[in-house]
Formats: structure tokens, sequence, C-alpha cells
């Protein structure tokens, strides 16, 4: 059988709701029979065109209310379009809000089955995957209760371990990490990653730029349901951060304009918000700009930003080492060092000398935090990933100062519990 050309595709798709501004005039329209028009309608979605191959990987930003959770719900098949097509190749799952999906008067258990009859498998290919959907939401004995009594982190422990089980062509996810444990986050990152090495289609949705740029290959810009950028995911996420700076700087000039009479709203007007100009990879101690070293080089980064009110706002940076599986393999920050950025701009540079790092591709985030190193200001992804060659065997993540001798040494004394149990 051979593989479809597109896993996904939409033309010109569009929702849109009725609106009505009384419950009575939705009585009064439908027992009219149409004489009579009492809704205005909202199109939360316009427009949308798409094409995504088998094995690619979507991701979609925007502000909220921009449409994405429209979007997804179409693709997944909960709503129905309003205008324009849409087509699906293969099996679709979707896990889009916690609990949808799920009776909350039934058992974990028994909503395995509700969800996976629903997903049209046979009752012997649920007994088969059932095993591995308890071993991943590690719920224990409240499989066995009423999903009502489920906190939101074991909804999605349920949720994602059955989409994950049930083997789609097509995985659609909405931001519903944010409740679950670094734990479970971390196996549902790695679980994404077998889908996309086994060719599975994945559509991601994510406030969190870098998050978008680490999963998708391609990713769309929605804004008040039309598509405003579309393409790599470097490319949409830039279009979409670079509107953010511009839109925030136009707020606050209106509402100078609009509000100069209110004690203090110009100075909370006049706020700019700090930011990464530019961040790029050097030789330690050089201007030779350099992506590509051997394991071992000596290397620096250095990070150009602004804070227009330092003394309102200060700020700190801190810097990342990360492998395309989101496995972070090294950093630092400012605060855990004690440096202090001062000044409205200036250059800061973290040294590596001899960096350990093995062979590989590495993403380098730099995220620009509060004075208290919790509220992110920017999460800044290096355009250019970092390439580590290495021409030895040494294996893992680093390169460590590793050994071996041999000596001649007497047999080794016996563990504690073996004096136990022969009564010395």
């Amino acid at each position: 059988m051979s593989t479809p050309r597109y896993a996904l595709e939409c033309e010109q798709l569009g929702k849109a709701y009725r609106v009505y501004s009384q419950p009575m005039k939705r009585v009064v329209e439908t027992l009219s029979l149409g004489r009579y028009r009492g809704h205005h309608e909202f199109w939360a979605l316009r427009g949308v065109n798409l094409q995504l191959r088998p094995g690619a990987s979507l991701g979609l930003c925007g502000a909220n209310g921009a449409g994405k959770s429209t979007l997804l719900k179409v693709l997944a098949g909960t709503t129905a379009p309003t205008e324009g097509r849409y087509r699906t190749n293969g099996r679709v799952a979707s896990l889009l809000e916690l609990g949808a999906g799920f009776h909350m008067d039934f058992t974990g258990r028994a909503n395995i089955v509700l969800n996976g009859v629903m997903m049209g498998f046979s009752k012997r290919d649920l007994e088969q995957k059932t095993p591995e959907i308890l071993e991943f939401a590690e719920l224990g004995s409240h499989i066995d209760e009423p999903v009502r009594t489920y906190s939101s982190g074991m909804g999605l422990r349920l949720g994602f371990a059955i989409a994950a089980a049930l083997d789609p062509e097509v995985l659609i996810i909405d931001e519903v990490f944010a409740v679950g444990d670094m734990y479970f986050q971390k196996k549902c990152v790695d679980r994404i990653y077998q889908f996309k090495k086994r060719n599975k289609t994945i559509v991601f949705c994510s406030h969190s730029l870098y998050d978008l740029r680490q999963f998708c290959d391609e990713a769309i810009w929605l804004e008040h349901g039309v598509t405003r950028a579309q393409g790599d995911s470097v490319f949409a996420t830039n279009e979409y951060a670079a509107f953010q700076r511009k839109h925030i700087g136009s707020a606050e000039e209106a509402a100078r304009s609009e509000h100069p009479e209110v004690p203090g709203l110009g100075a909370r007007a006049r706020h700019e918000l700090p930011r990464v100009v530019d961040a790029r990879i050097y030789r330690l101690g050089t201007d030779e700009e350099v992506y590509e070293i051997q394991s071992g080089d000596s290397i620096e980064v250095r990070v150009w930003w602004e804070n227009a009110h330092p003394e309102e706002n200060p700020i700190q940076v801190g810097i990342a080492f990360m492998r395309a599986d989101m496995t972070t393999c090294g950093g630092q920050a400012t605060h855990f060092q004690g440096v202090k950025l001062a000044g409205k701009q200036g250059c800061l540079v973290l040294q590596a000398p001899r960096l350990a790092l093995l062979s590989g591709q590495f993403l380098v985030p730099i995220v620009l935090f509060d004075g208290e190193g919790v509220h992110k200001y920017q999460e800044y992804l290096m355009p250019e990933n970092l390439l580590v060659r290495a021409y030895t065997r040494d294996i893992g993540l680093f390169r460590l100062d590793l050994a071996f001798t041999q000596r001649e040494l007497a047999p080794p004394p016996p563990r504690a519990e073996q004096r136990v149990a022969s009564g010395a």
C-alpha cells in the first residue's frame, strides 16, 4: 500500500459561531423558520490552508483567542467547519482538553474501553492495549475509581496514555502539559519523539515558542482566526515574536495618548520590556564566529541585551546546551553565580573552556528572567545549532576523565548483610 502524499490537508477552512445577545432571540429565530435573524456570526477561523506530509510536525502559535484551539477541534473532528474542507489520512487521536472524551462517572478503566470503541478498536485490540495504557499512566488503584475523582494531572496521564497507546497516524495535542509533573512531561516528550521517529504526523499547539521550534518542522501563526505567517517553525515563531514586541509598544503609546491625566500611567506606559538583541557563538577569546567544533574545543556564547529601566526591572540570563530530544546537557545562569547585569544595555559572555560535550547537534536556548530568576521575559533560541564532532570512542553526553588501572589487592571484605547472615 503506497504512502499518501499528505497526512493532513486543509483548503480555505473556516469556522463561524452564532452569537445571540439574548437567549430568547435563539428561540424566536428557530420558531420563525429562518424568517427572523437574531444572531450575528463570529468567525473564529477563516481561510486556513495547509498541506502536511506524513512524518511532519506542525506547530500553532498566537495569542489567546487567535483560533488555535478551534483549528485543532476541526482537525480532530470534534466540531464541523463552516466553510472549506479538510482531509486526514489514517487514524487521528487528539488530546485537546483535560477530561474531553471522558465520562466522569465511569472509572478510568471503563473510559479506556469507551475511547477505544469510539476510535474503532475491537475488544481484542483493547485487551492487548490496556496493559500498555495502565503502565504509562501509572495511576495504580485509581484506575478503578470514577474519573470525576481524578486531579487534572491524573486526567492528563490517562488521556495521553490512551492517545499514545492507540497508535494513531496523526496526533493532535493542545497545550496541556503544563499541569503535569516534570517526570510525566519527560515521558510525554519521549513518546512524542518515538512518534516522530516512526514517521507519524503531529500537530502541536503551545504558547512556548521554544517548544514549538523544538518539536515542530513547520508552524502557523494565527491572529483573529487568520493566518499571519506560515512556513518553517523558526520563521513563523520569529514573526510572531516580532509582532508581540511591536504590539506591546503600540499599546503603550495608545495608553499614553488616551489617559495622560491618570497619575503614574505615563511611567507604566513608557515601560519597555527587557529583551535579548542578539546572541552568537565564538571561539574563546577571539572574534571567530563558529557553530561547528570538536569535543574539547573552547568557545564562548555572547548575548547582547537591552533593559530600558534596570532600576525597576533587574534581569537575569540563563544559557543552556540542549539535545534535540530536550535533554538539557548543561548550562549556567547569572543568578546562580551572583552576576549582576547593570545598565541599560550590554554584552554578557559565557565562557566554556574545553567544552566536554560529545558529538551531536545541540540547541542553545537563552532565557531572559526577572531579577528573581522566576518570570521569563523572553525565550531566545540561537538561530543556528551547535554541531559538536568527536573522533574518539567515548560514550554518553560528555567526555569524562576516566581511566582504568589494575592492582594486586586482597579479596573484598564481606558486605554487612553477608556478615549478619553468617552470624559473624
